[in-house]
């Protein structure tokens, strides 16, 4: 029954006759694990076009869209997994390939009739990369978007055809919405047709006129059908690494940078297979870059393509050690100048803390699009809105001239020269003790360095504490615990909520040492008590309303009014005109709510991080 399915089938379509030259396939010395390298590329291949088409039905190939979508496929298991089989295989891709060109070498398979089956290998290796090239920036991912523009730069230094071909890249002057477009464009039709194309010439040679015609890596063994002794090696070894694909797919997936920002600092790298021209650019800068970049890749292409011309004056033996010394030359310069480029790397604090940030980024932008729906105008809007991404940047462009926000293990924003209270966990009962302690408070983490080290507060502070000793100090130290607990509920930090709740009667004990026994009130404002002009208002100090009126007019009335303050500059006085300040509405608010460390966190019980942990002076004692 089944035989006369396909004789239907044959009389039909002819179909035994279309794959005779398959099934009668033989192999004259017989078969080989070297010949897995070409099959397996091909499936690998095949592979890639099949989990490409998949992504393609929720992709959307926008600057507004093309994070959110690859999200949205990164939300289910089934999408992260397709994902991941489609990123590891391109790698595959271009490591498969590059044995294979080294397979082909070594046995000598590039010599008459086979040139055509060299230079289609040749030409398909560019597009293969081209394809990896094309394929990183379509997640709008700020790794991918800047890889892009570099190495559409590195396009661009070539001369004459440069710049045309840059444009067709990257879709104008400089990377954008059209980029997406055009990448997608050159990464789903017109690379995978010409790859394709370059593929059927390939293997039809391939079949017409077999693998090799050297005994390198030939057995002594008779002729033999490809099938399936060919073929069962073929599958073995298609077997481990498509096992090895999708186990990395599974365990470690595709990654998914944060949304691109041209306001967010990156120091871009090409992908591992690029980093060998990247290193040998440091060589020819300006401009001479153009010999790294075109020169030197067309000349080594130049020199393969020629190289059954070249090979057929050299006799047998002689031919196999140019060949090897081909292999070792190349092999050994792509080697050594990726070892050198990522070596440098290593050593390279300012590009290793800009990876680490990256990596933050990237990990708090999925947190965020994982909790809130993605706005219209894209994803890098969740981290334009975001205070813990915002907050360090507004901090270092506006405050870090005189302010440091630096933790315990000097980790954090420092100014060059601090002249101004390190802000790390400013609000908290901690960093409020530290104002309260009269060698702290003069020391370079608080008013040390500023006018006020001179002032009333440090000065009253240290008389405070003079002549004080035993019972009598821990009992005074006592009491400014308490009321830098008063100070610090005033601020309902989100962190401290449950704290201040729990601490409600040393609170209210801290309220009343604040307004009596100690005097506050003599220069500050409280409760109603006290009055304002002469020192900051203690009445909500530090909480939101607070921090936003003080950075936006500190020499109002409740904090620093006339001479009382130390040059910090009003940041946003001007309500009536927003545009004519230093920080609009949006960056004051994102600004305060990270120094409070009012942000989301997920399945998380506090905001801040490590609010109780003392700032390093505070550490010491």
């Amino acid at each position: 029954m089944i035989d006369k399915v396909f004789d239907w089938l044959d009389a039909r379509t002819n179909y035994r006759e279309i794959l005779a030259p398959v099934r009668n396939r033989v192999l004259p010395h017989g078969p080989s694990w070297w010949f897995t390298s070409g099959s397996c590329l091909l499936w690998v291949f095949v592979i890639e076009l099949v989990t490409g088409f998949l992504l393609m039905m929720t992709y959307s190939p926008s600057t507004n869209s093309a994070w959110a979508s690859v999200h949205f496929i990164e939300q289910s298991s089934a999408g992260a997994f397709i994902r991941g089989v489609h990123y590891f295989a391109s790698h595959t891709l271009i490591i498969l390939f590059g044995f294979h060109v080294v397979r082909v070498l070594i046995a000598g398979a590039f010599r008459a009739p086979r040139e055509l089956i060299w230079i289609t290998g040749l030409f398909l290796f560019p597009l293969i990369l081209m394809l990896a090239i094309t394929g990183n920036p379509l997640s709008a991912g700020q790794h991918g978007m800047a890889q892009i523009e570099v190495e559409g730069n590195i396009i661009g230094s070539t001369p004459v055809i440069g710049p045309i071909l840059q444009r067709i890249l990257i879709g104008g002057d400089e990377v954008g919405h059209l980029t997406l477009t055009h990448l997608h464009f050159l990464h789903v039709a017109l690379l995978p047709f010409l790859v394709i194309g370059l593929l059927v010439l390939h293997v039809t040679q391939v079949y017409k006129h077999g693998i090799t015609n050297d005994n390198i890596g030939e057995t002594s063994q008779p002729a033999m059908p490809y099938w399936p002794y060919q073929t069962i090696r073929n599958m073995t070894v298609l077997a481990i690494v498509v096992g090895t694909i999708a186990g990395l797919a599974w365990t470690r997936g595709a990654p998914l940078d944060a949304p691109a920002d041209p306001n967010l600092s990156l120091m871009p790298r090409p992908e591992w297979y690029f980093r060998c021209l990247f290193e040998l650019r440091r060589y020819f800068t300006g401009e001479w870059e153009f010999v790294a970049t075109l020169i030197i890749p067309l000349t080594v292409m130049l020199f393969l393509l020629s190289l059954p011309a070249i090979d057929r004056v050299f006799p047998r033996r002689a031919s196999l050690v140019l060949r090897s010394l081909i292999v070792v030359a190349l092999v050994g310069s792509w080697a050594g100048l990726t070892w050198m480029s990522y070596a440098t790397d290593w050593h390279d604090a300012e590009y290793l803390a800009s990876e680490s940030d990256s990596s933050d980024l990237a990990d708090r932008a999925r947190e965020l699009a994982d909790h809130q729906q993605i706005p219209p105008e894209g994803a890098a809007a969740l981290l334009h809105a975001d205070p813990k991404t915002q907050g360090p940047l507004l901090f270092a462009r506006h405050c870090a001239s005189c302010h440091s926000h630096v933790d315990p293990q000097g980790k954090g924003i420092a100014a060059a020269e601090p002249s101004a209270p390190n802000l790390f966990g400013f609000g908290t009962t901690t960093w409020i003790e530290g104002m309260l302690d009269p060698e702290r408070i003069a020391s370079v983490h608080y008013l040390g360095k500023t006018e006020l080290a001179e002032g009333e507060m440090v000065s009253k502070m240290q008389e405070m504490f003079d002549g004080v000793e035993g019972d009598e100090l821990t009992k005074l130290r006592e009491q400014l615990h308490k009321v830098a607990r008063t100070l610090s509920a005033e601020a309902a930090l989100p962190a401290q909520s449950e704290g201040d709740k729990q601490d409600a009667d040393v609170i209210a004990s801290g309220a009343k040492l604040l307004a009596g026994k100690l005097h506050c009130i003599d220069c500050h404002h409280f409760r109603e008590q006290g009055e304002l002009g002469t020192a900051p208002d203690l009445d909500g100090y530090g909480s939101r309303a607070w921090l936003l009126g003080m950075i936006s007019d500190p020499q109002e009335k409740r904090f620093y009014p006339d001479d009382h303050n130390d040059r910090m500059p009003s940041f946003a006085k001007d309500q009536q005109h927003p545009d004519r300040n230093l920080l609009n509405p949006r960056e004051l608010q994102l600004l305060v709510d990270w120094l409070r460390g009012e942000w989301y966190v997920p399945s998380a019980s506090t905001t801040l991080e490590s609010p109780a942990t003392p700032i390093p002076e505070m550490a010491e004692r």
